[in-house]
């Protein structure tokens, strides 16, 4: 059997803020269709490791390879990258945000490509509308919908489900499994053990910056195994 092509590649990672380590020395691969769960307490580095992987924020050390690319700015290409609050246009449709992200891409067939993302997002209905009056769960489909066009090697979502109704919760869910399945690698930070066991092919806890756990989620019979194993390296 074919082994799966690594879209992630980091080796040794450390980002020092004066005299701390928030991440002291991570090892991580996610490949193609994988969606691996990022899970831990507040200030165990998760968010700091994601946004060093989306390229915002510079490693002290340690070497990050997406799709081939190493230099920064080459793997920012290969990147969506969604906060905890989702940044868009705020006075650009999200047909317009998507043309324009589109553009930015060099996208073959550009109205063709936003007008399957918009589909795929559920935002045909919105696509007309301010961005900025679009709910929160509807900013972050837009943001997914970018992932889209762009054809992003991977997306990066931290905190996705915060502050979303259980509804919206679900329909991200969707999208997630829609990207890994389209051939997308996918890394989601969050809190909710539910949402990375319905989610996620694996979980990896961090703890004071360093991975405590990374195993399969098949490994865990259910939920309350999974909070087991969580709770044992965490708590």
């Amino acid at each position: 059997m074919e082994e799966p092509e690594i879209v992630l590649e980091v080796r040794g990672l450390v980002r020092r803020f004066g005299q701390l380590d928030a991440v002291a020395g991570i090892d991580l691969n996610v490949s193609r269709g994988e969606v691996v769960a990022l899970l831990g307490p507040n200030g165990a580095g998760k968010t700091t490791t994601l946004t060093c992987v989306a390229g915002i924020l510079a490693p002290t050390s340690g070497t990050i390879c997406v799709a081939g690319e190493h230099e920064r700015t080459a793997r920012e290409r290969r990147v969506a990258f969604v906060p905890e609050i989702p940044v868009v246009y705020d006075d650009l449709t999200p047909a317009e945000h998507l043309a324009f992200v589109a553009a930015g891409r060099r996208v073959a067939d550009a109205a063709a490509t936003v007008s399957r993302a918009l589909e795929r997002t559920g935002l045909v209905e919105h696509r007309d509308r301010a961005a900025g009056t679009l709910s929160k769960g509807n900013r972050q489909r837009l943001c997914l919908a970018g992932a889209l066009v762009a054809g992003a090697d991977l997306v990066v979502l931290d905190e996705p489900t915060t502050g979303l109704d259980p509804a919206a919760q679900h329909a991200l869910v969707a999208l997630v499994r829609e990207l890994a399945a389209g051939g997308a690698a996918v890394v989601v930070s969050t809190h909710a053990l539910a949402t990375a066991f319905d989610v996620a092919d694996r979980v990896v806890v961090l703890v004071a910056g360093r991975i405590a756990l990374d195993e399969p989620v098949r490994g865990f019979p259910d939920l309350d195994a999974l909070r087991a194993a969580y709770l044992r390296v965490a708590a």
